[in-house]
């Protein structure tokens, strides 16, 4: 993590993305504006991080690791987020990774020196726990197991990690998120758009059919092999 010694550009990001209406307290006195590389953990495991982190930029995961060192995807952020609210705020060891998967920038909040000011701001709580009913709410709307056919697992994911109707993860990522392989994942993709459900626009896919996107993460409508 790299500190940016820049107070106009951390300002401008704070009043672009409205991060002042999350808290009573003011943000702008309390933060710095960090960057991370790709690759560089945000979160570990087990540690509670010194930060809570508002990301700005940049895209993250969230996962674990399975008994053969695989990963186990739990979600990933492509667009403001918080992260840290559940666990390292309460000084608690988080039980997931969060890894940038791209160069990404955050207003990061110290914890240690700001903690108790942040539990004792209504206004921030009440932001936390609609947070976290949001995140609760979506993950269980969209919750996958192993056995579930793909289709169905890639549906639910790109349902829950689209912003604007574009899916713009990498397909390799997406692979191992969902336990499978890439030739595999991209068969489903090709059908996806070959039946006007999706569309490839550049390095991303748009979703044409929303409603038929719907129906297959349910398993009402599956694909013909």
């Amino acid at each position: 993590m790299k500190i940016l010694a820049d107070p106009a550009r951390k300002a401008r990001m704070i009043e672009a993305h409205k991060l002042a209406d999350y808290m009573t307290l003011d943000i702008n006195r309390i933060s710095d504006l960090v960057c991370f590389e790709r690759n560089e953990y945000l979160v570990t495991a087990g540690i509670p991080s010194d930060y809570l982190y508002f990301v700005i930029s940049g895209k993250t995961i969230c996962f674990s690791y399975t008994s053969n060192e695989k990963n186990n995807c739990v979600s990933f952020t492509q667009h403001q987020t918080l992260v840290g609210e559940a666990s390292s705020l309460f000084g608690k060891p988080p039980a997931f990774n969060v890894k940038a998967l791209s160069d990404t920038v955050c207003i990061a909040i110290n914890l240690p020196r700001y903690r108790a000011d942040l539990l004792n701001d209504l206004t921030f709580v009440r932001n936390v726990c609609e947070l976290l009913a949001s995140k609760i709410n979506n993950e269980g709307r969209y919750s996958t197991t192993l056995l579930d056919p793909l289709e169905v697992r890639l549906a639910q994911f790109i349902l829950l990690n689209t912003a604007n109707h574009l899916f713009t993860l990498q397909l390799t990522d997406c692979a191992d998120a969902l336990n499978t392989s890439y030739r595999h994942l991209l068969r489903i993709m090709k059908q996806l758009c070959a039946l006007g459900i999706l569309s490839k626009e550049h390095n991303c896919y748009y979703i044409q059919d929303r409603d038929a996107l719907l129906r297959i993460s349910s398993g009402e409508m599956l694909l013909s092999e």
